[in-house]
């Protein structure tokens, strides 16, 4: 019987971004967040959640990166029927420092993002993909793939790109963690710059059914410097 599993992409990318680890699963589907890929536009960290839980059956294996991490949390939440399964990859329940949070970044990244977004999109997402690249052993290969894959896509709906970085910014799901009832698995690159490994080892402290998995040399994309090894960790998992 095949694998229902779903994968959520992140900021400023597209579904396309996971090809490279389709390729290990062409049972599984990669669905855009809400404004993207001519998707219906959503503002809301509550709003995505419903609009992307519709698409799912009961019982999904879920699959969320980055933003898409904090998308499946929130549909794992306020939906638990739909997920049997949960892997976040460089995900995070507050991607932003606060006084009694010291795993993420600084607030003022996403500012600076926000503000250059208006100004100059391509130049914005294409620091934006470097940043993601950083940390990992093989940065200009990865950095090359994100950019070759990305950059022809259709642009965001307007209002997309600003509503998930203020979501990046605002969102902390620190306190409904500990509801998450399904399998948890924890996918992190040792090099990522814009979602600490901290914040995966907290997790993994806080939640006892949670594995982390932890990719040496990785940065904000392991499955793409690490396809094979991120799909052999997400085929052990067997959730579901």
């Amino acid at each position: 019987m095949a694998r229902d599993m779903v994968f959520l992409h992140g900021w400023g990318t597209h579904p396309v971004i996971w090809e490279p680890l389709l390729e290990f699963f062409p049972e599984a589907r990669a669905l855009p967040l809400p404004g993207y890929a001519g998707s219906e536009m959503a503002s809301s960290l509550d709003e995505m959640a419903a609009k992307l839980a519709a698409q799912l059956q009961d019982g999904t294996e879920l699959v969320g990166w980055s933003l898409g991490g904090l998308l499946a949390v929130r549909i794992a939440l306020a939906y638990p029927e739909k997920v049997s399964g949960l892997t976040l990859i460089a995900a995070t329940p507050c991607f932003v420092n606060r006084e009694d949070w010291p795993h993420g970044i600084a607030g003022e990244v996403f500012v600076r993002f926000a503000n250059n977004l208006a100004f100059d999109y391509a130049g914005t997402i294409r620091r934006f993909l470097s940043l993601q690249a950083q940390g990992s052993s093989d940065v200009r290969e990865v950095l090359a793939l994100l950019r070759r894959k990305l950059l022809d896509q259709p642009r965001p709906a307007a209002g997309a790109l600003e509503a998930g970085l203020a979501i990046l910014q605002n969102a902390d799901l620190r306190a409904g963690m500990q509801r998450l009832a399904m399998p948890l698995t924890l996918i992190h690159g040792t090099g990522d710059k814009l979602a600490p490994v901290a914040a995966a080892r907290w997790l993994a402290d806080a939640l006892p059914h949670a594995k982390l998995h932890e990719v040496e040399g990785a940065g904000h994309a392991p499955f793409l410097s690490h396809a094979r090894l991120v799909a052999d960790i997400l085929e052990d998992a067997s959730h579901g």
